[in-house]
C-alpha cells in the first residue's frame, strides 16, 4: 500500500472514531436528560402535599383562609344574582393556590351558631402557574379542565344556589361574622392571608341588634353588654363587602349611617376599613 493510501485509510479510521465518540456523547446527553426529567417528575410527586377530598393539604399548610358569607335575607333580583356571582368568583380567583375557602349562609350560621360551612374547598394549582419543566409532563389543557371542574364549577353551583335561596325573616350579620371567623380563621397565630367576603345588604336584623328597631349607631351598640358576647378579634383580616342595594326602609337605612356603623365595627374588630363593592340591580 502506498503512503498516500495508508494515510487515507488512517484518516477514515480517525473520522469514524470521531463520529462514534460524538454519537456516544450525544446518547449520554439524551439519557442524562431523560434521567434528570424522571428525577424531576418523581421529586415533584414526592414534594406535592397530600390532599383530602376538598383538595386541601392534609398537613393544614394553607396559603390563605377565606370566609364567604352569603346573605339573601330578602330575595335577590335576577340582576343582583347574575351580577354578584361573577364578582365573588373574581375575588376568589385572586386568592393563592392552597387557600382554604369556606362558604356560609348568614341566616343559618348566625341563627344557630352552627359553624359548619355550606361549602369547603381549597384552590388547586392554576394552569397558568405551571412552569416550563412541569409543562413537559403536564398537559396544560387538561390542567385547565381540571381546575375548572375541581374549583370553579363547585363554587359557581353552590354560590348560585345560595344566592337564589328564598328570603329569611332574620339577618344576623354580626352573629354570622363571629361564628364564621372563629371557624374559618384558625389557628390565629398563623401568618397567612385572611379574607372575609360578605354578599349582603348589611341591614342587621336579629334579637340582639336590629337596625329596624334602632338606627345604626356603633357608639351605642359598642357600649351594650350584648356586644361583649358578639365581639370577635379579626386582626389582619381583609374584609370585602359586595353591597346589595335595597328599596324602601332598608334602602333608607343604607343611605343613612349604615356604612359608618360597619366601618366602625370592622375597625374595632381589628380588621381595618372594609372594601365596598356595589352590586348592580
Amino acid at each position: 500500500m502506498t503512503p498516500q493510501g495508508l494515510g487515507s485509510k488512517m484518516s477514515r479510521a480517525l473520522r469514524q472514531e470521531a463520529v462514534k465518540k460524538k454519537t456516544r456523547r450525544g446518547l449520554w446527553i439524551i439519557w442524562g436528560s431523560v434521567l434528570v426529567l424522571l428525577a424531576l417528575i418523581v421529586f415533584g410527586q414526592m414534594t406535592k402535599p397530600e390532599t383530602d377530598a376538598d383538595h386541601c393539604p392534609l398537613d393544614g399548610a394553607f396559603s390563605a383562609q377565606v370566609a364567604v358569607l352569603i346573605d339573601p335575607s330578602d330575595v335577590l333580583t335576577a340582576v343582583q344574582q347574575k351580577s354578584s356571582l361573577p364578582q365573588v368568583i373574581s375575588v376568589l380567583q385572586q386568592v393563592p393556590e392552597r387557600a382554604e375557602i369556606r362558604v356560609y349562609s348568614v341566616a343559618r350560621v348566625g341563627r344557630r351558631g352552627d359553624a359548619d360551612a355550606d361549602l369547603r374547598l381549597c384552590v388547586p394549582p392554576h394552569p397558568d402557574s405551571i412552569g416550563r419543566i412541569e409543562g413537559l409532563w403536564r398537559n396544560r389543557e387538561f390542567a385547565r379542565r381540571e381546575y375548572r371542574e375541581d374549583f370553579i364549577v363547585p363554587l359557581e353551583s353552590r354560590l348560585d344556589e345560595m344566592l337564589g335561596a328564598p328570603g329569611d325573616s332574620v339577618s344576623p350579620i354580626v352573629e354570622a361574622i363571629q361564628a364564621a371567623s372563629v371557624n374559618a380563621f384558625q389557628p390565629r397565630n398563623a401568618r397567612i392571608l385572611r379574607r372575609l367576603i360578605l354578599v349582603s345588604d348589611m341591614v342587621q336584623h336579629s334579637g340582639d341588634l336590629s337596625f329596624f328597631r334602632q338606627e345604626p349607631d356603633f357608639g351605642r351598640f359598642g357600649g351594650d353588654p350584648a356586644y361583649g358576647t358578639l365581639r370577635v378579634d379579626m386582626s389582619g383580616v381583609q374584609a370585602t363587602i359586595l353591597m346589595l342595594a335595597r328599596r324602601g326602609r332598608a334602602g333608607r337605612l343604607q343611605a343613612g349611617g349604615l356604612k359608618d356603623f360597619w366601618e366602625d365595627y370592622f375597625l374595632d374588630s381589628g380588621a381595618g376599613t372594609p372594601r365596598w363593592n356595589p352590586v348592580e340591580g
